[in-house]
């Protein structure tokens, strides 16, 4: 069973999150400050936090910090709840290493669809072997150097072009919505919108030169990896 904390100063919030999310079969701790979770932390380590911003003593954010600075914590993913709903403070959210950023007030069923989604790539994560080498015709990809190469040739990606293309290699063949993309690749530390994926597509597909037509176009779906 999975183990989640829940740091909220909000006493109504963390009875509502406890109470559903172990509806949904997950085992769950609730703490009203970052310094009652680092305690608790000494003991045991949970496999998803979801962090308050705005909290007396050490807030969300300085707590994100510290868990992304340990090197025990740091591969945890961290799911940020917040009343601040500006997009400068979701990106920042993100920047500093959370998986996902929800505002208050939230829908319960998002809030858990959210929780899932970034359980099943935790778990993708922990199945994919860091050395494991994906290829494609001529396109090799390292997931622990991200390195890509074309014909034994290195070639340049952004991060978020990178993730893009492993999740497209992982998965060839398969039609991945826009929302799908945003799912799969925001817990690596990247920002990005429904309105960019087409520009990071375009941009990854001049990387790819000759390979350029591997990524198809679904219309009014999605991209993928033909096979």
């Amino acid at each position: 069973m999975s183990k989640i904390y829940v740091v909220d100063d909000e006493k109504d919030i963390r009875e509502i999150l406890k109470v559903n999310l172990q509806k949904n079969g997950y085992d769950v701790n609730t703490f009203a400050s970052a310094e009652e979770v680092l305690k608790q932390l000494a003991i045991a380590k949970p496999d998803l936090f979801i962090l308050d911003i705005m909290m007396n003593g050490m807030d969300g954010l300085d707590l994100c910090k510290h868990i992304r600075a340990s090197r025990e914590l740091t591969t945890i993913p961290i799911l940020f709840l917040s009343a601040k709903s500006a997009e400068l403070d979701k990106v920042l959210g993100l920047e500093l290493g959370a998986d996902d950023y929800l505002t208050k007030p939230f829908s319960i069923h998002e809030l858990i669809a959210r929780v899932k989604a970034i359980m099943r790539r935790s778990q993708t994560k922990q199945e994919l072997s860091p050395k494991e080498i994906l290829t494609y015709n001529a396109i090799s990809l390292y997931p622990d150097k991200f390195q890509v190469t074309i014909d034994n040739q290195n070639i340049d990606l952004t991060k978020t072009e990178f993730l893009i293309l492993k999740l497209f290699m992982q998965y060839p063949g398969k039609i991945f919505t826009r929302d799908n993309i945003i799912d799969s690749i925001r817990g690596d530390n990247v920002y990005v919108i429904d309105r960019t994926i087409d520009v990071h597509i375009m941009n990854l597909r001049k990387k790819l030169g000759t390979y350029k037509d591997a990524i198809k176009t679904y219309s009014g779906v999605g991209y993928g990896l033909k096979v």
